[in-house]
């Protein structure tokens, strides 16, 4: 096993430790997490905890038919958590964020060039100083399709 510097410290050591703000979050984490595994044993579904405070919860879903579920059956939910995980709420906040997914780009193919743009882009060509942007567009206009 390779040796750490001195200046370095490994993440079993960053977290082990009881204090940091590193090991603050972690905890919090875990308990976001532990809340999250209660409440999908009351209610089936994509939900997620988003925040908890002092009284209110803060639940996000992706379907706003469970967003509705999940309003109607708040207090049964306050029950819940208060039963199995021994926190005292007052509020359920649900928010519904759909999944994203990203649009897919529609491909279509290039319009090939007609016989008299392509002779436009040729006799422009000629006039122009750079060697290379002539040389593209002289072939860029041959492929033009012949009629």
């Amino acid at each position: 096993m390779p040796r750490f510097p001195e200046s370095l410290r490994r993440p079993a050591q960053i977290l082990g430790t009881n204090q940091g703000t590193l090991h603050t979050l972690y905890a919090h984490v875990q308990a976001l997490l532990d809340l999250q595994g209660v409440i999908r044993a009351v209610v089936p579904g994509d939900v997620y905890v988003a925040s908890c405070d002092a009284a209110v919860i803060h639940l996000i879903t992706p379907s706003p038919a469970l967003a509705t579920r999940l309003r109607y059956g708040h207090r049964k939910l306050i029950a819940a958590l208060r039963d199995k995980a021994g926190i005292d709420l007052q509020q359920v906040k649900v928010s519904v964020r759909p999944n994203y997914v990203p649009p897919q780009p529609r491909l279509r193919p290039a319009k090939p060039l007609s016989p008299e743009n392509a002779r436009h882009l040729a006799s422009t060509a000629k006039y122009i100083e750079d060697d290379s942007l002539r040389i593209a567009l002289i072939r860029l206009s041959d492929r033009a399709s012949k009629p």
